[in-house]
């Protein structure tokens, strides 16, 4: 994903080849060779690495070539042939440059209509890449991940997205096994222990969506869909998957009224397949997930039933957006999972109310990313994979807030009109994100394009200044220190105005550094975040803030939690100090709002950068001050009566609370809730449970360490593992080795040694031994991750705010960039996070060990004193 380290300039030498045009690019195929249809034959078993196959591809080529180009990665290309009418050209194939190959005859192929035939073998791998095995209670699963540019991996391919074209497959696999794909079966064979199935051809799609899988599934039907469907789970445990089967025909059938349009495939499938590297994949028709999403039982309780079912209404947005409408390249994949997850907020809303995704702030995910100096558009050049995953993160948030923040300023029902025409327009084709910004701006008085172009082909988002004689200005958000480049936007601004005493609702647009407006001149304050939708940060003067802090209850809830964070930004970019965010903070502190007081919560911990030594047991006592009569009011223990804001409250308190705190109440209720988890792992104490073993792991020893893993290992459950394997922040030594060598073995897929491995580096802020661990075994640790890890590495473990971790990783990084020269982006992104924050530090560590020095003092000196 990510490349280029700031202390080496790794420059990829573009070779020229001749051609009779200059359609093809070093990273692109010669647009003059057209795919039409795709047979794709493959030899498959689960139990055996090695796989063949052959494949059939139908061309048209529009002028004069020299090649035919196509891609393959890590394959064996047996024999290759050119076909057409009946005249067959055996072809030699010569490697170029980003997996394409280029397939020739010895002489110009002439404008025509081919068929290109390849036979090919390979390895399935077991890092979740391509085509690749998982393994569970001793049984192996074949399954797939193509998306971004893998399925190369499997089969020769014209591995782009603007090449959307049918596929038929057909597998031949022990008879033993289910044999899955993207469409329903057309034919089944069985012959001496082997049975060929033969699918029904596809629709239109890119290479990336084809899937199948091949293994001992047990299944589960989905009742009440417009298509078949069924869930696939590894043997034993499709019985755990009914809460999905459960709701998923409502899902579907919100999202086909919302298009106005059917779903659009012959069936839709699930399957949890147990090593998976990201959540989940919308393969058409069979769309898999980690079982830890899919795999939660009959009745999860609340806090348990959000992800799976959002995370279900997200791939099922993309059978319309990402699917049925198609990206032409790479770089706008950003906006298939921006409306994929704005869909499913949208969805979660509507159906699931008590989920109160309304009070959802998906713009504070993406805007510390978003100000980092290192932090590219979401809208940027894309050659090879690792540059379609940088970022990935912004694809998701800063997509979904800036899309929710558009169909507020142009109203729901036009939103909507104006998708269902695009989708109507593009379907079955590919489209650009032009194309959408077009189509609102038919249903909107504002431009469209202009804002979202300054929005998301450029980083970052404006800082809006409000001046008391009604002056609004912009400027590039930085945090404090960070040099940046300046940069202007196109800004639609709902603000709240009080002027002499009355509440008004006011919107502007800024399309300029700064422009004055006599609606806002003279008032008691301004509010610049009318329904907290903006994407960007704001600031007002002292005065306008202080009258603020005094009229709260003229803000809503969500008005309040995004007032809240946006001072906290203003804070980090030096625009107020610790002691005007602690105002802020303790104001909100006294709301009775569940998610107010959470969002406190949520703030008080980003402070952990500035906790040490000396004043650790000060923040221990200011939390207690802080948050201790909420947790004696909402207890530890959940309750399926507790609404959805009530129990994230108490595991935020809860949370912070155990980590800090030297309370031996509240650190004996940690051990206890510990013990009863690791005994009987029951899904309705999860949550607490998480919390309290991390708090337990932060002040625990080998004892605790031994019933961390065997708890681990005795269990099949992917959703206890990843409770357990998250809480490993064992500080000792001799621990943190342990940790690390459970992560290497067997006991721990490849999809989740990167969690295990990162839980060490954050379990001490010396990362001595981490760097002496990754020098010996850096090379195993590649080998057993998937490429999307190996290329995050410096993100997940390098992450600091000690200015001798930084020089450790710069040591380590310089190493290893010769050989894993796709990492060297990752660093340039964690150094710079980490300077940042180690700045950051400098900056407030005296003031905020002051604070809390001076709150401790007067807390104790006795009233009327």
């Amino acid at each position: 994903m990510l490349r280029i380290a700031h202390f080496v300039v790794f420059l990829l030498a573009v070779s020229s080849c001749f051609v009779v045009h200059a359609a093809e690019s070093a990273y692109r195929l010669d647009s003059a060779v057209e795919p039409t249809f795709q047979q794709i034959s493959l030899t498959l078993d689960p139990d055996n690495l090695d796989f063949s196959g052959s494949t059939i591809i139908d061309i048209n080529v529009t002028q004069p070539v020299t090649h035919i180009g196509f891609y393959q990665s890590d394959l064996n290309i047996k024999q290759a042939e050119l076909v057409s009418d009946g005249e067959s050209f055996v072809l030699t194939i010569d490697p170029a440059q980003h997996d394409i190959q280029h397939a020739k005859t010895g002489s110009e192929i002439a404008a025509g209509h081919y068929q290109l035939t390849i036979a090919f073998d390979g390895q399935l791998n077991t890092t979740s890449d391509g085509a690749y095995i998982s393994k569970f209670e001793g049984r192996n699963y074949i399954s797939t991940q193509f998306e971004d540019m893998l399925a190369r991996k499997a089969f020769p391919s014209f591995d782009e997205p603007s090449n959307k074209i049918p596929y038929q497959l057909t597998i031949r696999a022990p008879e033993k096994h289910v044999v899955l794909s993207n469409t329903p079966v057309q034919q089944r064979a069985v012959e001496a222990g082997w049975q060929t199935v033969e699918f029904k051809r596809t629709q239109p799609m890119p290479s990336y969506l084809v899937a199948f899988a091949v293994g001992e599934y047990d299944s589960i039907e989905i009742q009440g869909l417009s298509v078949p469907g069924r869930i696939y789970a590894p043997k034993g445990q499709a019985h755990l998957a009914s809460f999905a089967a459960k709701h998923t025909p409502a899902i579907l059938d919100y999202l086909e009224g919302y298009f106005a349009t059917p779903y659009p495939y012959q069936k839709l499938d699930f399957v949890a397949v147990p090593t998976f590297t990201h959540g989940a994949m919308e393969n058409v028709g069979l769309v898999t997930y980690r079982t830890s999403i899919l795999l939660r039982g009959d009745k999860p309780i609340l806090t348990e039933q959000a992800t799976p079912l959002m995370v279900v209404a997200h791939e099922l947005a993309h059978m319309w957006y990402g699917n049925l409408v198609t990206m032409a390249w790479w770089d706008d994949l950003w906006l298939n999972e921006a409306f994929a997850s704005f869909m499913a907020g949208k969805l979660m809303e509507d159906l699931y109310p008590e989920h109160n995704y309304a009070a959802r702030l998906v713009a504070e995910n993406a805007f510390d990313p978003d100000a980092a100096a290192t932090t590219r558009p979401v809208k940027k050049e894309v050659k090879v994979n690792a540059d379609v995953m940088e970022g990935l993160g912004l694809n998701y948030s800063k997509g979904e807030a800036t899309l929710q923040w558009i169909e507020s300023q142009i109203g729901a029902p036009a939103f909507q009109a104006a998708i269902r025409e695009y989708m109507k327009e593009f379907a079955w084709q590919n489209a650009e994100a032009d194309d959408l910004w077009r189509a609102l701006a038919g249903h909107s008085e504002i431009d469209i394009p202009s804002i979202m172009r300054t929005y998301l082909e450029q980083s970052s988002y404006p800082l809006i200044s409000v001046t008391e004689d009604g002056t609004v200005s912009q400027q590039r958000y930085r945090l404090a220190g960070a040099k940046v480049a300046e940069q202007q936007w196109v800004v639609p601004i709902e603000l709240l105005v009080k002027r002499k005493g009355k509440i008004t609702k006011e919107s502007i647009l800024l399309s300029q550094p700064s422009a004055q407006f006599k609606a806002l001149a003279d008032a008691q304050w301004v509010f610049p975040n009318h329904r907290a939708k903006g994407y960007y940060r704001w600031q007002i003067s002292a005065a306008q803030r202080a009258a603020l802090l005094s009229d709260l209850s003229a803000l809503s809830a969500l008005e309040k939690k995004s007032m809240l964070y946006n001072f906290q930004a203003l804070l980090k970019a030096g625009h107020i100090g610790v002691s005007d965010m602690m105002t802020v903070l303790n104001r909100l502190a006294e709301d009775d709002d569940p998610m107010v007081v959470r969002a406190v919560a949520s703030t008080l911990a980003e402070y952990d950068y500035l906790v040490n030594e000396q004043n650790q047991a000060l923040f221990g006592e200011f939390l207690d001050d802080s948050l201790q009569a909420w947790l004696e009011q909402l207890g530890t223990q959940d309750s399926k009566t507790d609404s959805d804001e009530v129990t994230r409250l108490r595991h935020a308190v809860f949370g912070l609370l155990s980590s800090y705190t030297s309370n031996p109440k509240v650190l004996g209720v940690a051990e206890s809730l510990a013990e009863q988890y690791l005994a009987e792992p029951d899904s309705d104490r999860r949550q607490m449970a998480y919390r309290a073993m991390r708090a337990v792991a932060k002040r625990g020893d080998k004892q605790w360490l031994d019933k961390f893993i065997a708890s681990y290992t005795a269990t099949n459950d992917a959703n206890v593992q990843a409770v357990i394997g998250s809480a490993m922040l064992f500080p000792g030594q001799a621990e943190r080795l342990r940790v690390l060598d459970f992560a290497m073995s067997d006991a721990v897929n490849s999809a989740d040694t990167i969690g295990l491995v990162a839980e060490v580096a954050d379990a001490s802020d010396d990362h001595v031994l981490m760097y002496q661990w990754l020098t010996e075994n850096v090379s195993t640790l590649i080998e057993k991750l998937p490429e999307y890890h190996v290329s995050r590495l410096p993100e997940y473990l390098s992450k600091s705010c000690s200015q001798s971790n930084i020089k450790l990783a710069d040591a380590f990084y310089q190493k290893v960039a010769v050989d894993y020269p796709v990492m060297g982006r990752s660093w340039q992104i964690a150094r710079s996070n980490s300077e940042q924050c180690v700045a950051l530090k400098n900056r407030y560590q005296q003031d905020f060990t002051d604070y809390l020095l001076t709150r401790s003092a007067d807390s104790k000196v006795p009233a009327g004193e």
